[in-house]
Parts: C-alpha cells; sequence; structure tokens
C-alpha cells in the first residue's frame, strides 16, 4: 500500500499558532513554575500502511487527510501541555506508533519546532520506531537533526514463513537493509522480535535469534506473540471495514497453532541461552541489550518514572497520577479541539504499579527505596505479598530486596497477580 503525504507537510504543526518558542537554558513563563527534574516524553504516531492481525496498539490508516488532522492536533497538545507543565526539561524521547518512520521529511521538521517550542528539549536518549521498510536517508537525516539517538527496528522475524505467519508486509531483506542505514546515519539500532507465532519450531527460532544477533544490534527485544480475544479498542477504533470480525477470525486461527505455554517457555530459555552467549545481558523480562546500550526511556516506565505522553492512546504519568488520552482518532481530535485534558486512569495505583514494574527488571525491587517512596504500610505489604510465594522458587530474596528467577520470568504473570491480589489499587481497598 502506498502511502501518502499530509496536504503542506512543512505547515502542519507550524509554530506561528503557538506561544512564542522556548529557547533551551531559559526561565518558563511568569508565573508557571518549571518542574524540579526532567521528564519523559512519549509522542504517539498511530499511521500504518497496513493492520497487523495481532496489534492492539493505537493505529490508524495513513491517509494525508487524516495525517494533517491529527499532527495538527498533535502539535495543539504539544504546545498546551509544554505551557501547562512550565515548559520542562525533557531528557528522554521516544517515539512510538504505528509506525513513526512513515512521517516525511518536512513532518518531522514541523514536529522538532513544536516540540522544540514547548519544552526544553536536551535529550540524552530519543528512540524512533520503524518498519524495516519504511527507512531511507532523507528520513533517517530529518530524525537525526530532530535529536533521535537511536532506531527500534520492528523486524519481528527474519524468516519468511515467520513474517507470513504474523501478517507482515516487509522482506526478510528489509531488516538487514534497515540496520545497514541506520549504521550509515551514525544512530544505535534496536530489534523487535516475536516468538510463539503459529506453528513456529525451536529450530526456526535459533534461525530468527542468530540472523539478529548477526545484524550486530545494540540492543534486543524478544516478546511472546499475545492475541487477546476480547475486541481491545485500540486494534479497531481508526479502521474502516472488517473491524473486530476479520481481527477475531485470524487470531483465533493464530491461537490454534501457536505453541502451548511449555513450547514458549522453550522459546524463551533458548533466548536468553543464546543472546547471553551473544554477549547482551539479560536487563528487563524481555529486552537485552551492550553494556551501556539499555533503553533510558522505557526504563522510566519500569521505574515508574515521570513521563508525558502526547497522542491517541498514549499514556502520561505525573505528580503520581496515571492519565491517557483517548485511542480512538475520532475522540483525540474532538478533545483537543475542545481544549479538554487527559483522562486519569481510576484503575491505576502508584504503588502497586512500582512494585510490578520493578520485578521486570533483572535489577529487582529494592525494598528500602520502595520504603522511602510509598512509606513502611505498603512496603509491608508487598513484602508479605511476595513471602507467600516462598518456596516457589520465583523469586529470589537479597538484602536489599527480591527480584525474579530465572523460573520466576517464565511465571511473572503469577507473580503480579498475586502482588494484585493482595495488594490492590488504593481506591479497591476495604475501608479506602
Amino acid at each position: 500500500m502506498s502511502v501518502a503525504s499530509a496536504a503542506r507537510p512543512a505547515e502542519t504543526l507550524s509554530t506561528r499558532r503557538y506561544p512564542q518558542p522556548h529557547r533551551p537554558g531559559t526561565p518558563p513563563p511568569r508565573g508557571v513554575p518549571r518542574r524540579a527534574a526532567p521528564i519523559g516524553l512519549y509522542v504517539h504516531v498511530p499511521f500504518c500502511a497496513s493492520r497487523c492481525p495481532y496489534c492492539d496498539f493505537a493505529t490508524a490508516p495513513a491517509t494525508s487527510r487524516l495525517r494533517a488532522a491529527y499532527l495538527r492536533a498533535l502539535g495543539e497538545e504539544i504546545a498546551r501541555e509544554g505551557e501547562t507543565l512550565g515548559h520542562p526539561r525533557v531528557d528522554t524521547l521516544y517515539f512510538g506508533g504505528g509506525t513513526p518512520s512513515l512521517l516525511e521529511p518536512a513532518e518531522i521538521a514541523a514536529l522538532a519546532a513544536a516540540l522544540r517550542g514547548a519544552f526544553d528539549l536536551r535529550p540524552r536518549e530519543a528512540t524512533v520506531e520503524a518498519n524495516p521498510a519504511t527507512l531511507d536517508r532523507a528520513r533517517l537525516e530529518a530524525w537525526r537533526a530532530l535529536g533521535v539517538t537511536r532506531v527500534s527496528i520492528g523486524a519481528q522475524s527474519t524468516l519468511a514463513r515467520g513474517l507470513r505467519a504474523l501478517g507482515r508486509t516487509h522482506q526478510p531483506q528489509d531488516s538487514a537493509a534497515a540496520v545497514a542505514a541506520v549504521r550509515d546515519a551514525a544512530l544505535d539500532v534496536s530489534v523487535d522480535l516475536i516468538f510463539g507465532w503459529p506453528g513456529e519450531t525451536v529450530a526456526e527460532w535459533e534461525g530468527d535469534l542468530a540472523a539478529a544477533v548477526a545484524l550486530a544490534p545494540d540492543h534486543v527485544s524478544c516478546y511472546p506473540l499475545e492475541l487477546r480475544l476480547d475486541s481491545p479498542e485500540e486494534a479497531v477504533a481508526n479502521w474502516p471495514g472488517g473491524g473486530w470480525q476479520v481481527l477475531e477470525r485470524w487470531r483465533r486461527s493464530a491461537a490454534d497453532a501457536q505453541p502451548d505455554d511449555e513450547g514458549l517457555a522453550v522459546l524463551y530459555r533458548v533466548a536468553e541461552r543464546r543472546l547471553a552467549a551473544a554477549g547482551y545481558r539479560h536487563y528487563e523480562i524481555a529486552n537485552w541489550a551492550r553494556p551501556r546500550k539499555r533503553c533510558r526511556h522505557n526504563l522510566r516506565y519500569w521505574r515508574n518514572e515521570e513521563w508525558l505522553g502526547v497522542g491517541a492512546g498514549a499514556h502520561s504519568h505525573l505528580g503520581g497520577v496515571r492519565s491517557a488520552n483517548p485511542a480512538a482518532l475520532p475522540a483525540y481530535l474532538a478533545r483537543i479541539a475542545g481544549g479538554a485534558s487527559r483522562l486519569p486512569d481510576e484503575g491505576a495505583d502508584a504503588a502497586s504499579d512500582t512494585a510490578m514494574l520493578a520485578l521486570r527488571l533483572a535489577d529487582g525491587l529494592d525494598l528500602a527505596r520502595y520504603r522511602t517512596r510509598f512509606g513502611p504500610s505498603e512496603a509491608a505489604r508487598v513484602v508479605t505479598a511476595l513471602r507467600s510465594l516462598d518456596g516457589t522458587r520465583l523469586l529470589r530474596w537479597s538484602g536489599r530486596g527480591v527480584r525474579l528467577t530465572a523460573r520466576g520470568r517464565l511465571l511473572a504473570s503469577e507473580v503480579f497477580l498475586r502482588l494484585l491480589a493482595e495488594v490492590p489499587p488504593a481506591g479497591e481497598r476495604v475501608g479506602a
């Protein structure tokens, strides 16, 4: 499918319509306090050339009319949030999707102008997600001019059979070409892989890993194929025709042909072994990195630190409060046009979220730090919940805290469910 660029893309996020650009290093406007600590910034670009049948993220077809309307609204939200937050410093930046690499150079430049006008933009790390078939020199130069330092390439598989099984439209050779282009632009490379696709064998997964390692990326992510069967809004909200019925048929058929839980565990252990042998450190359940190449922005999520998310379906965590934008583009565009703020996430709870997210990391949960952040009562709840798993070989305790064992990484959902049962969100507790 061809991807049309937005009409007059250079003006899509024109700063003429927004407050006077804020220059890095200068104070925010009078009366608006600057945030004391830097934040992370996530920018959602939902457009895709086609819909992947397993994907539950907020995506949309990349029509020129929809792109123009969305990028105008995104620019308005960026300007408004920058003003409201006092033009905070941004030290990690992440462009996710969707397929941000579909944006044209002029659209990227306009987005850069909007971001620099709203924030003190000095990221130590800036990532853009890319489809292997959508990277070219002009786009990479535009992203680099914005400040991007790393590209996350959604290879998903290096095998033709794997790509067909996942409903992907790019070819195996596209991933190698994309990695070479990113290296030519002097940027870091991360490669995403999916395991557990219908009919996948251990030998095929080993071949996938070997091919990915041969590309010498700085970072590798390996995710099991997860197929929701409950009509997730994000997967269908913005796509005409077919709707959930088409996706549901594909997903049920794919789920029937997937490896079972034990088969997935075998594939996961293969990834652990092969990537460790290749020199990658396993620092999070699904992520491996070369020394000093961990994803700083994603570490913000796993440490439950502060970040702002802009765009359809984007989530934020600021001042201990989680909030989100609507995933459906009509609802998102209407809220921005009406000047409405993000929607609060009523089910979120900083204390339980922080414990679960920390356990995803190889470093685990530092109980002393957790006690300082949330108080002794919350820390005692977490310890009691986790101690109830003693004897299961899922956790390893140390002087400062607790982390998942190799077995625990395979069965992490059991640990998280126990935490949710024993340490429910504050609003769900008796007497809360």
